[in-house]
């Protein structure tokens, strides 16, 4: 019996090394607008960005493209550097200080926010794509202002997107920095 385990694992080592060496991951992070990008406004604001939905299926490191029968594929080696549920709350922070300079802005739960502070709940209901066709966003938001005003709208976003995770990656990018602007023309209106 000990004879044949020690085959069994030689015979198993071997099998891995036949197959030569394994693939490399691909890791990615979503990216900020770049400096110099146009301001919307140098308004002093304060502003506390909350997550308040996100899909399961998103909840993984693996990247993900649809099919075109509705079904998800994971990429083995194609993966967000951090989870998504944080990246795209620091990602819209970031751009929401170049878009709007003089703002104060903060992401709940894990920061504080003052009580002038005008909250943004962003829901993620889409953020996916088809490879070789062109992405899905949906983002439903609410601007609670303070006032008591609330305003509230839905964001949508398809992005063409080339064959490859990393096309998919770039485009999914674009699309948060589209919504991104459309947050801010939302918080400066008057």
């Amino acid at each position: 019996m000990r004879y044949f385990l020690i085959f069994l694992l030689l015979l198993c080592s071997s099998c891995i090394q036949l197959l030569g060496d394994p693939q490399p991951t691909r890791d990615y992070l979503l990216e900020s607008l770049p400096e110099g990008t146009e301001v919307y406004s140098a308004k002093t604001l304060t502003i506390d960005i909350q997550l308040s939905g996100f899909p399961t299926y998103l909840d993984r490191p693996q990247v993900i493209a649809r099919n075109n029968d509705n079904t998800i594929e994971y990429s083995d080696l194609d993966r967000w550097a951090e989870p998504l549920q944080e990246n795209i709350p620091q990602t819209l922070r970031e751009n929401l200080r170049i878009l709007l300079p003089g703002a104060n802005i903060s992401i709940s739960p894990w920061e504080d926010s003052t009580t002038d502070t005008i909250k943004i709940k962003v829901t993620v209901n889409k953020f996916s794509g088809k490879l070789g066709n062109h992405t899905d966003i949906k983002i439903g938001w609410t601007l609670d202002v303070g006032t008591g005003e609330i305003r509230q709208g839905h964001f949508s976003d398809r992005q063409p997107v080339g064959e490859t995770y990393q096309d998919l990656v770039a485009s999914l990018n674009s699309g948060i920095n589209n919504f991104s602007r459309d947050l801010a023309k939302n918080l400066t209106k008057e």
